[in-house]
């Protein structure tokens, strides 16, 4: 029996994204992980800050500890660094399938740091500093009030209000009836990051718009062969967060935008990204066992 480990890519900050703003999609893997083995649990944590406890972390990571890592990318590209990612990839190497999730402009850029065999999810996210605008006429998030908020920062919406994907293939994870045929009804984000994927075995798994300006937004993008780990990539950790699911849990204060109340006032809005998860937790912890 393996766990699940949901791993924030940032020390613990009252005032950030850590890990107490990820309970409810903790809770949620862990209720898909057990549809496979009854006495699965999901750990949540923040990156470590003592030595010790990093080495722990990336010996537990390479030596495949985990049948699967949910990591939030929350980091501005600094840490993690290099060695963290080398034991993830080791993860993959044995099994362990990983789901990243990042945000606007350079959250969640210390993936570049990937190297081998998740050099493709590094380079299918794209960060401000990193990369180019490949549309920079696209009118898309603009507020002189949160000037940090740059490319890529794609509007779906508000927190606290829902986007309508679309299923762009099969596969085991979207085999579950969702309120819309052919579709999910996932929270939306002032300012998703963007993927653009770059490898022949990733593939788009689901994809929305933009509200601003009515382009095509990939949503979640998939790697899935035998051999390794699962890799999906989503294009905001906004897809997760407690705050987009349940606004009465607050946001650090650096958020400005001002929330919708349509899942607050509609919950039932939240039953696709609920069994998304379980979904995905139980096809990841399935997968590992073999």
């Amino acid at each position: 029996m393996a766990n699940a480990l949901l791993q924030i890519t940032i020390p613990q900050d009252g005032d950030d994204w850590g890990s107490d703003r990820f309970s409810i999609l903790r809770d949620n893997i862990e209720i898909g992980c057990r549809q496979k083995d009854p006495a699965a649990s999901c750990i949540g944590q923040a990156f470590p800050t003592d030595g010790a406890a990093i080495e722990e972390l990336h010996h537990k990571l390479s030596s495949g500890h985990y049948s699967q890592v949910w990591l939030i990318g929350a980091d501005a590209g600094d840490t993690p660094g290099a060695s963290f990612y080398q034991a993830l990839e080791a993860a993959r190497s044995q099994g362990t399938s990983i789901v990243y999730a990042r945000d606007h402009a350079d959250l969640g850029a210390s993936v570049r740091n990937c190297s081998t065999s998740l050099q493709s999810l590094g380079q299918t996210n794209q960060f401000h500093s990193l990369d180019a605008n490949p549309d920079p006429e696209r009118p898309e998030y603009v507020n002189p009030h949160c000037p940090a908020i740059q490319w890529p920062c794609v509007v779906t919406g508000q927190n606290g209000g829902v986007q309508f994907v679309s299923k762009m293939m099969e596969h085991p994870i979207l085999a579950f009836p969702s309120l819309i045929a052919g579709a999910l009804v996932i929270p939306a984000h002032p300012h998703e990051g963007v993927l653009i994927p770059n490898h022949p075995d990733q593939k788009v798994l689901l994809q929305g718009n933009s509200v601003q300006s009515g382009a095509s937004q990939i949503s979640a993008v998939i790697e899935d062969q035998p051999g390794s780990g699962a890799v999906l990539a989503h294009s905001t950790f906004h897809h997760f967060a407690d705050f987009n699911l349940d606004v009465s849990k607050g946001c650090p204060s650096f958020v400005t935008d001002p929330p919708s109340s349509q899942i607050a006032d509609n919950p039932w809005m939240l039953d696709d990204i609920r069994h998304y998860i379980r979904s995905a937790a139980a096809y990841f912890q399935g997968r590992f066992n073999g």
